[in-house]
């Protein structure tokens, strides 16, 4: 089997490890995780930037309209069912991340700081007898904060932001927030994206977990620019920050029993009833 491929668990965290001493990554730093059923044309995308089957992706502009309709029919309908309850006009990246972790389609792309979280959503999909292996990918988020930091239009994207909130009536007299320019990759509507264009490239955001969903999944985001391939690109390159650990297909059923006797299960990182039921018929599945 290739290098990059792996059998067990005990083969799969040996792997992460010398991952970690490749990089020289220290202890105290993380390192994100991301599970793949297997090998999309497009992986490492987040779901607004993933084609329909048999069909062409939108343009990006056209997406980006999408999303900000979405993202305000969400806001309007989701504060009622908010608990604690939260007005529309708050909690802006909030709203978003809720978004994302409730299914609706976003730019934003999930990671875990947990390894045995991705694998378990690398996992837990795939049907028995699939041949594909299944994918997860390991990312050294500072060395590619670092990267992302150092490219022109990062700098751009700053001073354009500045420019933008000095002259938009919601931020006048708000200097605080001028400041605050990773607000530029929010949805807005249609007079936002035509003053303040949407960066080319993701950004890594670091927010407090806001539900006990998002803190039992150990939740990482990134968040994509209008370069709906600019990760999988990355992930290309030689010296890249991110590797990917293969699967074997064959090995998936005793991956998911060793998963469970370590306590990674549906319930644990979907601590509600869904969560519970879905565990229960994952072993219905195995047994029936």
């Amino acid at each position: 089997m290739p290098d990059d491929t792996v059998t067990s668990l005990s083969e799969f965290v040996e792997r992460v490890r010398r991952f970690r001493q490749l990089w020289n990554t220290s202890a105290d730093r993380e390192l994100w995780f991301r599970g793949e059923r297997k090998n999309h044309e497009w992986k490492l995308r987040p779901k607004i930037y993933r084609p329909p089957e048999k069909r062409r992706m939108k343009p990006v502009p056209e997406l980006l309209k999408i999303e900000n309709d979405l993202y305000r029919e969400f806001q309007h309908c989701g504060v009622q069912l908010c608990d604690p309850r939260v007005e529309e006009e708050e909690w802006d990246w909030d709203w978003y991340f809720l978004m994302q972790h409730h299914g609706a389609p976003t730019r934003l792309l999930d990671w875990t700081d947990g390894a045995l979280i991705a694998l378990h959503f690398a996992l837990r999909d795939k049907p028995k007898g699939e041949p594909d292996p299944a994918f997860v990918y390991v990312l050294e988020p500072d060395r590619l904060k670092d990267q992302l930091n150092a490219l022109p239009e990062t700098a751009l994207t700053i001073e354009a932001w500045r420019d933008y909130a000095k002259e938009d009536p919601y931020y006048k007299g708000k200097e605080d927030e001028w400041e605050q320019w990773e607000r530029a990759y929010l949805p807005g509507d249609e007079e936002s994206l035509r003053k303040m264009d949407i960066p080319k490239v993701p950004l890594l955001l670091y927010f407090p977990h806001i539900t006990r969903r998002v803190a039992a999944q150990r939740s990482r985001f990134m968040v994509f620019g209008t370069s709906e391939s600019w990760l999988s690109d990355e992930f290309e390159k030689p010296n890249s920050p991110i590797e990917a650990i293969t699967i074997e297909a064959t090995c998936v059923p005793g991956l998911k029993i060793e998963l469970m006797e370590s306590g990674v299960t549906e319930s644990v990182i979907f601590p509600d009833l869904d969560g519970l039921g879905r565990e229960m018929n994952q072993l219905w599945e195995e047994r029936k």
